[in-house]
């Protein structure tokens, strides 16, 4: 989920700040205002492409940022293996364009390529509308959403074909290692050699280091500690007026009174528990001052093993337990290689037969993809009429790619495979009768793919849960009106439920189903044109969707039906 967006002297945007949250958030404002200016700042957190033309006269940079809320586990993944860190479950991406034409992007404010980002950004923010940003041409994320509006039953089979492959692709892996021709074997073979001997010279043990580090902290902070230890002792029982003492004055005091308070013998007794307790925290507080003492020569040693630590950590992973597991997987590589001509006939076995059962699995996959197809295929033409697609076709299309040297045949052909089967899954819509079908880079303009889009990713989800990423609508209600604009309301409020949408809308039925309303305002100030971006409170939602109703002249009537619209949305 988008928690928030800054945005900084983009076109007439001098300085905007916005503030999302679950569910549908609409933005709304009169044409030419500059809505789509808040989609341009999504585009370019999604790592859409920047240019100096895009900067706000008289500045020099501009800047957007976004605060991401996300627990799923794929951008973590991928900024870790790049070596940015992903803790928590925020995610702060910044970007900023100079006027010299510089392009620099920061996530959790670490540098980072514009290619990681729009890596990352594809599993946070998805924009669908009026430009070439519109991610559902991606053929791998066409077969994502068949595969997700088969629901648990068709996760299942994508999940055992994934397993499958893995089991394969790691036979393989080990074959394609065995058959290294013999001075490719041999140099593979020296080189782990090396490695194997270097972390067994090491002798580590697992969370050494961590061991290590804290007990430098303390060498090294040896005489803060005593001094803090010596001064708790002394304050607990050695001074004259010392906890201990306090509290075996206090009971006694106590005592001379539980003749006539029977509640003193109670308290006397806890206050003995008290100085018990005092008394072997004190004890306790002796023991570690007399071991605590600056030792340089241990502090020197702890700093040379670390050194030897940390240099075999930088080349083979992150601590010592990371270096001991690469070290037993590099003497298992080692011992196949130097038994290659023993086991090459096992493996290849072994390959032939994890083929084999990942092709069962894949089969089985592309069975039930094909069956599903059709049910997809009539949810969302039912879908379209309801948007005013009164005669579009949709057509989801499962085909097999034909590739030479592929170890994979099925039906006497050759084929491409990877972890989610054998299928191309490519969607085919024709807005209008008499049209071929095509593929959608083809056929749809940036407003019906936006309305196909919707809806898609109705008919995808079912009541299954929210799409895990924000999805941007620009104008998906072109082109209607009445009616048809009531249903594109609901549906993008239906499908937001449990979610987040951004959607840019002129139709006053779809702004009042929004759980948040944004306002773009354009004002002219000492000759400069400005654009505000803020949130709507409930009356001034009222006097903005009856502006859409009624136009330039707003009237009591106007009023009174955007009040009916509001109250509608939140039924």
């Amino acid at each position: 989920m988008l928690r928030s967006l800054r945005v900084r002297n983009l076109a007439v945007i001098e300085r905007a700040e916005l503030e999302f949250g679950p569910g549908l958030n609409v933005v709304t404002g009169e044409t030419g205002a500059g809505k789509s200016l808040v989609v341009d700042s999504l585009s370019l957190l999604a790592g859409g492409r920047a240019s100096s033309e895009m900067i706000r006269t008289g500045a020099g940079t501009l800047a957007v940022s976004g605060l991401f809320e996300s627990s799923g586990a794929a951008w973590r993944g991928q900024l870790e293996e790049a070596g940015v860190p992903a803790d928590g479950d925020e995610l702060l991406v910044r970007r900023e364009v100079t006027r010299e034409g510089r392009n620099r992007v920061f996530v959790n404010d670490h540098p980072v390529t514009a290619r990681l980002l729009s890596t990352v950004a594809h599993g946070l923010i998805r924009i669908f509308g009026q430009r070439d940003e519109l991610g559902m041409l991606s053929a791998d994320l066409q077969r994502a959403w068949l595969d997700r509006s088969g629901g648990d039953s068709l996760a299942a089979l994508v999940d055992s074909c994934r397993e499958a492959w893995g089991a394969y692709r790691e036979a393989a892996d080990r074959l394609e290692r065995l058959s290294l021709d013999d001075q490719l074997r041999q140099e593979r073979i020296d080189l782990l050699k090396f490695q194997t001997s270097e972390i067994d010279a090491a002798r580590l043990l697992p969370g050494e280091d961590e061991e290590l580090r804290a007990e430098r902290e303390v060498l090294r902070h040896a005489e803060a500690i005593a001094g803090a230890l010596h001064r708790a002792i002394s304050l607990l029982s050695d001074d004259e007026l010392a906890v201990d003492g306090r509290v075996a004055q206090a009971g006694n005091a106590l005592s001379d009174i539980s003749r006539w308070q029977p509640e003193a013998a109670s308290w006397v007794e806890t206050l003995a528990g008290v100085g018990a307790s005092v008394n072997d925290l004190a004890r306790e507080l002796r023991s570690r001052a007399a071991g605590c003492e600056s030792e340089p020569a241990r502090l020197n040693q702890i700093e040379e093993r670390l050194s030897v630590i940390e240099r075999l950590t930088r080349k083979h992973g992150g601590s010592s337990s990371d270096v001991l597991e690469h070290g037993r997987r590099l003497a298992e590589e080692l011992f196949e290689l130097e038994t290659a001509d023993v086991r090459r006939e096992e493996v290849e076995r072994e390959a032939a037969e994890r083929l084999a059962e990942y092709a069962g699995h894949a089969e089985a996959l592309s069975a039930a993809r094909r069956e599903r197809a059709g049910a997809l295929e009539r949810e969302v033409h039912g879908h379209l009429l309801d948007l005013a697609f009164e005669r579009a076709a949709f057509e989801v299309e499962i085909a097999r790619e034909p590739r030479a040297g592929s170890p994979l045949e099925l039906d006497g052909e050759r084929i491409a495979f990877d972890a989610r089967g054998v299928d191309r899954v490519a969607y085919r819509f024709s807005a209008n009768p008499g049209e071929d079908l095509r593929p959608l880079s083809r056929v749809a303009s940036g407003g019906e793919l936006a309305r196909l889009f919707l809806a898609l990713q109705t008919a995808v989800r079912g009541g299954g849960p929210a799409e895990g990423s924000t999805l941007v609508f620009d104008e998906v209600d072109s082109g209607v009106g009445g009616a048809e604009a009531a249903i594109v309301g609901r549906k993008l409020q239906r499908l937001a439920d449990g979610g987040q949408i951004l959607a840019v809308t002129h139709l006053p039925q779809v702004a009042s189903r929004g759980n948040r309303h944004l306002e773009v305002k354009k004002e002219v100030h000492a000759g400069r044109t400005r654009v505000d971006v803020h949130r709507l409170d409930h009356e001034h939602r009222i006097e903005e969707v009856a502006r859409m109703l009624a136009g330039e002249h707003v009237t009591e009537a106007s009023r009174s039906a955007a009040a009916e619209l509001l109250a509608a949305g939140t039924e």
